[in-house]
């Protein structure tokens, strides 16, 4: 797996234990690990090479991890994942609104966040094929959606930015496109496993992409509408 998944992490967190662990685990794998205490030092690494995925801790000696992840989803396009307390399920809702890639509960199973950095690199070290048009896997009234290349393209032509779960959960809504599919179907259709993802998490992303995708013909009905008792159905 260390070949597949060589590159450069940084990983933010204050407790010097869990730090030298991911440290050391990390190394172990192929990864260069470059490590921060406090948003200070996380600071100070920034603009020293490329990254390919952030570990971040949300309490923080001198600042909050959410705050910086607002920060790096507005310039970088590295994937990030969020490490919490166990019993901090607002921290998890809100890292995923803000574009988190996933999170991480501490204390953590080694075998589950290197499953987890490996399918977030996946995903964000696909190409984006923009040397040519991208197929139009998808279409709803004027949207195109390259499953391929993860575009989404706009009436307009201009392209919708989507972060990867909200990529990943408009996918699950047009392979089951019509069908209403409960929150469980959703995270499992969108992940692939069982991912610790709470019902807020998911209306919040449902949120997003309702804000993100409006209807073209200026109607008020959003193309994923809210099928009480239930969950929530695609529909164009």
């Amino acid at each position: 797996m260390g070949a597949e998944l060589a590159g450069t992490i940084i990983a933010l967190e204050d407790d010097p234990a869990v730090r030298n662990l991911l440290s050391n685990m990390l190394s172990g794998e192929g990864f260069t690990v470059r490590r921060a205490g406090s948003v200070a030092e996380f600071e100070a690494l920034q603009g020293d090479g490329r990254v390919d995925l952030y570990l971040i801790d949300v309490s923080l000696p001198d600042g909050n991890g959410l705050a910086v992840l607002r920060r790096l989803k507005a310039k970088s396009a590295a994937g990030v994942i969020i490490l919490t307390g166990r019993g901090d399920e607002t921290d998890h809702v809100v890292g995923l609104e803000l574009g988190a890639d996933d999170y991480v509960t501490k204390p953590f199973r080694r075998r589950e966040l290197l499953a987890r950095i490996h399918a977030v690199l996946r995903r964000v070290r696909r190409p984006n094929a923009a040397a040519e048009p991208p197929p139009d896997d998808h279409a709803f009234d004027g949207y195109r959606v390259s499953l391929a290349a993860r575009r989404v393209l706009a009436p307009d032509g201009s392209e919708v930015a989507l972060t990867s779960a909200e990529f990943e959960l408009l996918a699950a809504f047009l392979h089951r496109r019509g069908q209403a599919l409960s929150r469980d179907e959703l995270i499992r259709l969108a992940k692939g496993r069982a991912w610790e993802m709470h019902d807020r998490a998911v209306d919040g992303l449902v949120s997003r992409l309702r804000r993100k995708l409006p209807p073209s013909d200026g109607r008020a009905a959003p193309y994923i509408r809210t099928v009480h008792g239930h969950g929530y159905a695609f529909s164009d």
